[in-house]
């Protein structure tokens, strides 16, 4: 939820969150569309063998920042506290839940970079 409503004293304040771009991360192993390969873990076992890189988040920023500005919308509120380490928002295609892993979690799969084109979210809510 990127909007809030205060109400009290007679006034009513309207707050919305901020917008903005995720800082660049130049450490960073793996840049916006490299393909990658998740370790076979208790952590992230669960997410698919393959995902694409569509961001990568610096230490110490909040990851719903970066998704809300990967998709061109106000921060939201109430967020994440960002990790010590370098993580990733990472994507499949035909799937619409957005992934969030560290970096020690991922391997370079061997295939090209591929292009990523305008990431937005669908009508219904979901990310496409």
């Amino acid at each position: 939820m990127s909007e809030a409503v205060l109400i009290g004293g007679g006034q009513v304040h309207r707050i919305v969150g901020e917008r903005g771009e995720t800082p660049p991360c130049p450490d960073a192993k793996f840049a916006a569309g490299h393909v990658v390969k998740v370790r076979r873990n208790k952590a992230v076992g669960h997410f698919p063998a393959e995902l694409v890189v569509l961001v990568a988040i610096p230490p110490g920023f909040s990851p719903d920042d970066a998704l809300a500005d990967l998709l061109g919308q106000p921060r939201p509120l109430l967020k994440q506290v960002g990790s010590r380490h370098i993580t990733y928002i990472l994507w499949r295609d035909g799937d619409l839940n957005p992934y969030h892993c560290g970096e020690r979690d991922l391997r370079p799969s061997g295939k090209e970079p591929v292009e990523i084109g305008a990431v937005t979210m669908t009508t219904d809510g979901s990310r496409g």
